[in-house]
């Protein structure tokens, strides 16, 4: 049995908790984020609180608890990470932790800063633009993937046997439906800020993929299905490229840094690989 113990807070008000979590020495900051931050609760909310450490004395990352009986996420990061964020001299990767931490702080409520680093990284982020835009390279990636997850789909989808049916349902539910849409915002170079976030984009500014989408996820007939997962896999690539043709190579590494350049290169390499004797 994995560990689940009741959570402390759960009858207590999101303020007495805040207040308990400032006195402790350890804690340096305390940042109210979402729609907490904002204050834009509703019934349904969750809470959303980051948590800044002085030292980080086991290793903790994001966390779950309840506050209040209200579900809450609970984020942690370190005084060096936000002030490697206030002395950045370049701006940050949005999907590097730290990128993730100096987003939170342009829309986040400080509740608590011991040092007064919060605040001051807080305005260097809100006063300019800080988070590194999406480049090239990374709507590249996001083309890998939607053609990736549809090849194979597609390959299943040919075979009679169930359990390659099966597969393909479960590919197109699992990966599909996700990638397509993480990969729409990508290729867009727009940084993912969340599913209720992702759903008032599409439906104040694209409502005619938001009706694709909707078309994929209703639709019961496993082959229907696959038709609206191409059509979707179409719209998403269309304003930058479009799906695979052909019996062509694609290479990437996710493992290091990537250029168009590096693509390239080794695509160049893997030819010399396979055609060592080509002129």
């Amino acid at each position: 049995m994995f560990p689940l113990p009741h959570a402390a807070t759960a009858s207590m008000a999101l303020a007495e908790v805040l207040s308990v979590l400032s006195r402790h020495p350890l804690v340096d900051g305390l940042v109210t984020v979402g729609s907490t931050g904002r204050g834009t609760l509703t019934e349904i909310s969750d809470y959303d609180v980051l948590v800044v450490l002085a030292e980080m004395p086991v290793p903790l990352h994001v966390g779950m608890t309840y506050i209040d009986h209200r579900l809450t996420d609970l984020l942690f990061a370190t005084t060096t990470q936000v002030q490697q964020i206030h002395t950045a001299e370049r701006p940050i990767d949005g999907d590097a932790w730290e990128g993730r931490i100096a987003r939170w702080l342009v829309d986040g409520r400080v509740v608590f800063d011991r040092r007064g680093i919060i605040r001051r990284a807080q305005a260097k982020v809100s006063a300019s633009d800080w988070i590194r835009p999406l480049a090239d390279i990374d709507g590249y990636g996001a083309w890998i993937g939607v053609n990736y997850n549809l090849l194979h789909t597609r390959r299943l989808m040919q075979s009679n046997d169930p359990v390659h049916l099966y597969a393909a349902e479960l590919r197109m539910s699992m990966y599909g439906v996700n990638n397509v849409l993480l990969s729409y915002f990508r290729l867009r170079k727009l940084l993912w800020e969340g599913d209720k976030a992702a759903i008032r984009y599409l439906m104040a500014h694209d409502p005619a993929y938001f009706e694709l989408l909707q078309q994929f996820l209703r639709e019961s007939d496993l082959y229907r299905k696959f038709a609206a997962y191409e059509r979707i896999a179409v719209a998403t690539l269309a304003p930058r490229s479009t799906l695979w043709h052909g019996e062509s190579t694609v290479l990437w590494n996710d493992l290091h840094p990537a250029s168009l350049a590096t693509v390239a290169q080794g695509l160049e390499f893997w030819e010399s690989l396979v055609n060592p004797d080509r002129p």
